[in-house]
């Protein structure tokens, strides 16, 4: 019997959450990910919705990335789906900073393996003199969380910035908690298809 948190056993299946665990087999993963994806009831959603069918009965670590990969590459889908982003526009660099610790570079390494309860990383790089705090996380924490550990973590040391530049994928959820950021920081959202854009962002 299983008696850790969050795992059971049921009728012979492992359930983690509710949920039937596959275990670490690419051709299960690919089986059940097909059902999801393939068949013509699905009609081959995309990565988020793929995602959001598979997790409805089904879980494996890191889970997200092997549909994300799966998505990408499947022949159907890049055959003869339009492309639904807007077009790629000029690419604007950032502005040289005057000086030390004014502008930062803030990014997310996400779905590593557990340690010691923290499955993501918060990267913050200085843009003058290259140097970064890698700070330990939860991949679910809020706005307010990450600003808090901005704050335990780099503010007490080195002060607040006057710009952070953010991965655009996090534009959405600053924006609702602007209300929180002072007026006299600059937030920069950098679009992910123009990497040179940061030259720090790490992945």
């Amino acid at each position: 019997m299983v008696h850790s948190a969050g795992w059971s056993e049921d009728e012979g299946l492992l359930r983690f959450k509710d949920k039937i665990y596959v275990p670490q087999n690419p051709d299960l993963w690919r089986q059940v990910i097909l059902l999801c994806h393939d068949t013509k009831i699905t009609g081959h959603p995309r990565c988020w919705k793929t995602l959001e069918l598979v997790s409805r009965d089904y879980w494996w670590p890191q889970m997200s990335r092997y549909i994300g990969q799966y998505v990408s590459t499947c022949d159907l889908c890049n055959r003869t789906k339009p492309i639904r982003q807007a077009l790629v526009g000029k690419l604007h660099p950032l502005r040289i900073p005057d000086s030390r610790w004014n502008t930062l570079s803030v990014d997310f390494v996400i779905e590593l393996p557990l340690s010691s309860s923290h499955d993501a990383v918060m990267t913050m790089v200085n843009s003058v003199l290259k140097r970064a705090h890698f700070i330990p996380m939860h991949m679910m924490v809020t706005v307010e969380g990450a600003a808090r550990l901005f704050s335990h973590q780099v503010w007490k040391l080195h002060g607040l910035p006057k710009c952070v530049i953010l991965d655009c994928r996090c534009k959405g959820d600053w924006a609702q908690d602007s209300r929180r950021i002072p007026s006299y920081i600059t937030v920069c959202n950098y679009d992910t298809t123009h990497l040179q854009e940061n030259p720090q962002r790490l992945g």
